[in-house]
């Protein structure tokens, strides 16, 4: 990991994950299996690339697309959790859409599609992958979103920002609200905003390999301390 953690719980745990993880490599290479394919552990995670083909999500103020981030930032995450022994299942695995032909309506076309997706996998929880946008340029930081009312959705979601205030030094909350993707999904669910692409110094940071392992490697140490604490 790249950060310093304030929290001993926080420190313990993540010694914790980091054992696990090397176990769960070793097991992998001595077994002769290839990690992308091998799935260790009975638990499947849904991981939702937000936008993509010709709803760019937001625009950087360097004009980079959010659906690109969101695509890169969910490749990583996913290749993480697969390390670890997890199967993990794409909603969108290139820059296309989900919407099949960009006539009217290709915004719920492609919602409707995700929901499908993720309704064949059974997944035990699902994160969506987003960038966010602020009219002032000096907001910063993740955010993480969920369903307004689904109890399991709110403790993922509150794991994950206690992680990601770990790393800014803030005092966010996780934010309740009416979402698509949370509401249509039966499982636990969330929308992780990574960054603001409004803000030139985290857009530039958002976009650099480092930043994105770190972010991803966070995500993932956030779901490790919502399926401890349980």
């Amino acid at each position: 990991m790249f950060v310093v953690w304030k929290s001993k719980r926080l420190i313990a745990a993540l010694a914790v994950l980091i054992v696990l993880q090397a176990v769960l490599a070793g097991f992998l290479i001595a077994s002769n299996l290839p990690a992308k394919k091998a799935t260790l552990i009975d638990f499947t995670v849904v991981i939702d690339a937000g936008h993509g083909g010709i709803d760019g999500g937001v625009v950087g103020v360097d004009g980079v697309k959010e659906s690109a981030l969101n695509l890169a930032y969910s490749k990583t995450l996913g290749e993480i959790f697969e390390r670890a022994g997890f199967n993990v299942v794409y909603t969108r695995k290139n820059e296309g859409g989900l919407y099949g032909l960009a006539t009217n309506g290709f915004k719920l076309r492609d919602m409707k599609e995700r929901k499908r997706i993720i309704e064949e996998a059974q997944p035990d929880l699902m994160i969506s992958v987003h960038m966010n946008k602020f009219s002032a340029s000096y907001r910063s930081g993740p955010q993480v979103f969920y369903q307004q009312g689904e109890e399991s959705g709110r403790s993922l979601a509150e794991n994950l920002q206690r992680v990601f205030n770990d790393l800014t030094g803030k005092t966010r909350e996780a934010i309740a609200g009416d979402y698509y993707v949370c509401r249509e999904t039966s499982c636990p669910a969330v929308i992780v905003e990574c960054g603001f692409l409004s803000n030139p110094d985290e857009c530039a940071a958002l976009q650099t390999d480092e930043y994105r392992e770190q972010i991803c490697n966070l995500i993932f140490g956030g779901v490790m301390l919502y399926l401890y604490e349980g």
